[in-house]
């Protein structure tokens, strides 16, 4: 799981919700369950001061983009880019499948490894 937040969106966020350095936004999936999940460019967010139980955390420009361990399931094995364009005016999500690049059977090099995901890790076969 990784997150990405463009330049754009992160003035937008900031502008939107008065946003100074320290305050965050929450992220998280529109659905309650993990079955017939649509990953679609209009996902929830909300802005939370709180850093509560993240799974992932991205900084950028000050502000704390997180991901909370009970929506994780919904981002799991994914990379999430969030950008911001006009004529839409609101952020949109992009997601693309991580993909793990393995040096010999059953290893991977350093860079593949997530250690902000590695607690839930034995949790994405059921959330995948």
């Amino acid at each position: 799981m990784k997150l990405i937040i463009t330049d754009n969106a992160s003035k937008w966020f900031q502008n939107k919700y008065a946003l100074q350095t320290g305050d965050g936004i929450k992220l998280y999936g529109k659905t309650v369950q993990p079955r017939d999940v649509r990953h679609g460019p209009w996902q929830g967010f909300t802005p939370e001061k709180k850093l509560i139980n993240a799974a992932i955390v991205e900084k950028k420009d000050g502000i704390n983009y997180h991901i909370n361990f009970e929506d994780a399931w919904f981002f799991s094995g994914l990379i999430t880019l969030i950008d911001y364009r006009i004529n839409d005016e609101q952020p949109l999500f992009n997601f693309q499948r991580e993909t793990a690049r393995p040096t010999t059977i059953n290893t991977f090099s350093a860079e593949d490894v997530d250690a902000s995901t590695g607690a839930s890790s034995k949790f994405e076969d059921y959330w995948e």
